[in-house]
């Protein structure tokens, strides 16, 4: 496990959160006013609780993700480690042969307060840096549209919606089964030919085409009617290099003449052919480019 300020902090948190959720289960026990000889007993049992729960989360790898991307998995590796911790500390208590036994209500609601409290802050954390408030970003972003409505949409308005710079209006696909519904909070709104209507009730000036395993017929239909609409075309890159790694699907660019093409361009040996030309007339024939 790599050990940075990071994973020292998230670990800091789930100590607390294991100390809070023992003493909390026994306030919960004696309705909110717990006896003095209980009391004592919280606190002579508090670092033997911590240290078993302790070396269950540092063991069974709790800090291998990353807080901001937490998933089930995350969920399942608590769930494991809280769930061992409930059988393990007992157990050790059972064997200190404490003269006062910790109340079996208490064993029960301090797992269930520890799961919730880990797994409710790696969720809610999770919830606020891919659904960052609106008030802390710029109100003047520029409204865009996404074209497409497949997994790499997703991922492009989730990346978008902490830009300082778009906001993302609208989604537009030719599936009617996707129209009227929602990509991580944005409507979809239409086909593609209802794209220059649509520019002109929500006053966008820009697209982004998100469909990078699409041929160039949707391509070139894409840029013909946003060009109609007088709405500037960008595009996400394409499926190899998505696949490939080198790039990410936040990586928009402008759409250029191989998005277009229906074949491969064809790379001329600049330096060759000008070995083969250099001192001879040569005549051209046709203006195909």
């Amino acid at each position: 496990m790599n050990l940075n300020w990071r994973t020292l902090l998230a670990f800091a948190h789930d100590v607390t959160a294991c100390a809070a959720a023992w003493l909390l289960a026994f306030w919960l026990r004696f309705n909110l006013d717990i006896p003095g000889y209980y009391l004592e007993l919280a606190l002579q049992t508090l670092p033997w609780v911590i240290a078993v729960h302790a070396g269950l989360f540092l063991g069974l790898g709790l800090y291998r993700g990353i807080w901001r991307y937490a998933s089930l998995p995350d969920l399942r590796r608590i769930f494991v480690a809280v769930g061992v911790g409930a059988v393990a500390a007992p157990a050790l208590l059972l064997m200190l042969q404490l003269q006062t036994p910790v109340p079996r209500s208490v064993l029960i609601m301090s797992p269930i307060l520890l799961m919730m409290s880990m797994g409710g802050s790696r969720i809610a954390y999770r919830a606020w840096k891919e659904g960052m408030p609106g008030w802390l970003l710029s109100s003047d972003r520029e409204p865009v549209v996404v074209i497409g409505a497949e997994e790499a949409a997703v991922n492009l308005i989730k990346d978008l919606a902490r830009s300082p710079q778009w906001i993302v209006v609208g989604v537009f696909d030719d599936d009617a089964a996707k129209i009227g519904r929602q990509l991580h909070g944005v409507n979809v709104l239409d086909r593609l030919d209802a794209i220059p209507q649509w520019r002109r009730r929500l006053g966008f000036a820009q697209a982004i085409i998100a469909m990078p395993e699409a041929n160039h017929v949707v391509r070139r239909r894409v840029v013909e009617l946003c060009n109609r609409a007088g709405v500037k075309v960008l595009t996400v890159p394409s499926f190899e290099d998505l696949v490939s790694g080198r790039v990410t699907v936040s990586q928009v660019r402008h759409v250029e003449l191989d998005d277009l093409l229906g074949r491969d361009p064809v790379a001329l040996d600049a330096a060759g052919l000008r070995g083969w030309l250099s001192g001879r007339v040569v005549m051209i024939t046709g203006a195909g480019g």
